[in-house]
């Protein structure tokens, strides 16, 4: 078994390796590596082999190129910037017509990540930061984005466990479920006590210019700062967000909330 050091080791070699592949010079052979990298032909050939089977490279010959893997985590990033380059003037816009703390969340795996933060002026506000992750299950982001999944896929998120953050949040996966459901017929998730002890958080689906869900715009405060009508006028402006970032990331068709 690899120790963590040599695991680490080859990790550097895979990235080396990697990095080898240009514009100007895009096949690559294992003597070439190693003579390249100083590294031996046998630990090239198995970082090779290993970065061929996860579609890292690409056998052409006795050679190698880059796979279709690496286009693929291409793709995610710029999906990334783009919904940081779309989302900032929208999201601050938000967060001067409401007062309270806005994000622009993905989903990855059974987890949200935060892409985009604007914070609100009170000095009393709940703690998050760029690059944080929160339980999908226990976030409005994470319902809004787990509603407009794969039935499967969404399952799967539950079946990985219910973690309990706050007095509200989920225990029975069925009642979960329901929810998810709901949520995806009235355009927008609504969490109270979910996350946190006396937490509001209210989010909406962004789409991209196919239609696809690929992010929730959300807003969350303390429960003393946001009464019913003030949630429902954050709804009113979650969605209305959501539909500005959609239509500036290529989505065309006009969305209707009924609240």
């Amino acid at each position: 078994m690899a120790t963590g050091k040599s695991l680490l080791q080859s990790v550097q070699n895979g990235l080396s390796i990697i990095k080898l592949f240009t514009k100007d010079k895009p096949l690559w052979g294992i003597t070439e590596i190693s003579r390249e990298l100083n590294v031996p032909k046998s630990s090239v050939s198995r970082l090779v082999a290993d970065l061929t089977e996860e579609g890292y490279l690409e056998k052409s010959g006795k050679k190698y190129h880059l796979g279709l893997t690496l286009l693929y985590l291409a793709g995610v990033l710029t999906t990334h910037l783009e919904i940081h380059r779309e989302a900032a003037a929208p999201l601050n816009s938000l967060v001067n017509r409401i007062g309270e703390t806005a994000h622009i969340s993905v989903l990855e795996g059974d987890r949200i990540i935060y892409l985009l933060k604007t914070e609100c002026k009170h000095p009393v506000r709940l703690f998050s930061y760029i690059g944080k992750d929160n339980p999908a299950v226990c976030t409005s982001s994470g319902l809004v984005l787990l509603a407009h999944q794969p039935m499967e896929k969404t399952i799967e998120v539950i079946g990985k466990g219910l973690p309990q953050m706050g007095p509200n949040s989920f225990t029975n996966q069925e009642e979960l479920l329901q929810e998810i459901q709901y949520i995806k017929e009235k355009g927008f998730a609504i969490c109270i006590d979910v996350l946190h002890t006396d937490a509001v958080s209210i989010a909406a689906p962004v789409k991209d210019y196919t239609g696809k869900v690929i992010a929730a715009v959300s807003a969350a405060g303390p429960r003393q700062r946001i009464s019913e009508s003030k949630m429902m006028e954050i709804v009113l402006e979650i969605t209305k967000t959501a539909e500005t970032i959609s239509k500036r990331l290529g989505y065309l068709e006009s969305v209707f909330i009924d609240i």
